[in-house]
């Protein structure tokens, strides 16, 4: 049973503290200026003074979010897609936010089967969770690649995806806040952006129940014990995928036996 959903989570962004944790966390990675030119070296001047003033802002209802730089960025496949970056202090909002539901979705919406954008759950974990179900005999797997898992869906959306977990009110509207201005809310380049494409796919998750279910990021395995119950789990995933707006890439999505156990979860691009 998920425990309660979670209240007075306000704490975390409008406390210094918690907002000096997120900028900390933000400082270790490299990250360009966002739209009004100010990076990390500047902002760093003076940082406490600055915290002070987000945190008032935050817990008055005054903070606005800025606008985004878009970018395009090309994968090492070719691949060409479209990344924001945000403001250095967007991005601590962002941090923030992500520090105070990240255990909640963890204790709540996130599957033990579930790897990647998880803290110690990689693709290192997935093939250890797949390798058990290989070996115990279920030979047949539908492999199914979600396609456009980040597009579509609008904040509002995406804030009643959080409010199944979440309820507490003035979070709820701060976070619905911070992805109006976003091209689409799960768009590469924010820090709740990996957070989401779980979240996302957890209410696909839910209705798997009755599978053996390894899911690496946006790649569900369905391990079976026959070529008939691996097309009956194709369809279950699409059916479930369909119900968030959702469908398995038909290009990437197959039945396949006999699989090996390194072959799963590769990046296509």
């Amino acid at each position: 049973m998920a425990s309660p959903r979670a209240h007075s989570l306000m704490s975390f962004v409008v406390d210094v503290r918690h907002l000096k944790q997120a900028a900390r966390a933000c400082m270790r990675r490299a990250g360009a200026p966002g739209a009004d030119d100010v990076g990390w070296a500047e902002y760093r001047q003076g940082l406490n003074g600055r915290l002070k003033v987000l945190a008032e802002q935050l817990r008055v209802g005054a903070w606005e979010p800025s606008p985004v730089r878009e970018v395009e960025i090309a994968a090492y496949t070719g691949k060409v897609f479209t990344a924001v970056i945000p403001t250095v202090a967007d991005r601590i909002v962002q941090r923030a936010i992500r520090h105070a539901i990240e255990p909640v979705l963890e204790a709540r919406a996130f599957a033990d089967w579930v790897s990647g954008y998880r803290a110690g759950r990689n693709r290192i974990t997935a093939l250890r969770d797949a390798d058990r179900h290989l070996r115990e005999g279920f030979r047949w797997v539908a492999d199914v690649d979600v396609r456009q898992v980040s597009a579509g869906s609008s904040a509002s959306e995406v804030a009643g995806w959080l409010a199944e977990h979440v309820a507490d009110g003035p979070f709820l509207r701060l976070f619905e806040r911070v992805l109006e201005p976003l091209p689409y809310p799960i768009v590469p380049g924010t820090a709740l952006a990996p957070l989401l494409i779980n979240l996302r796919l957890s209410r696909a998750d839910s209705a798997l129940a009755d599978y053996r279910v390894v899911r690496f990021a946006d790649n569900y395995c369905l391990y079976c014990e026959d070529r008939a119950r691996a097309e009956e789990a194709m369809a279950a995933v699409a059916k479930a995928l369909g119900r968030c707006g959702l469908e398995p890439h038909p290009g990437k999505s197959q039945v396949r036996a006999g699989v090996n156990t390194e072959d799963l979860f590769l990046i296509a691009g």
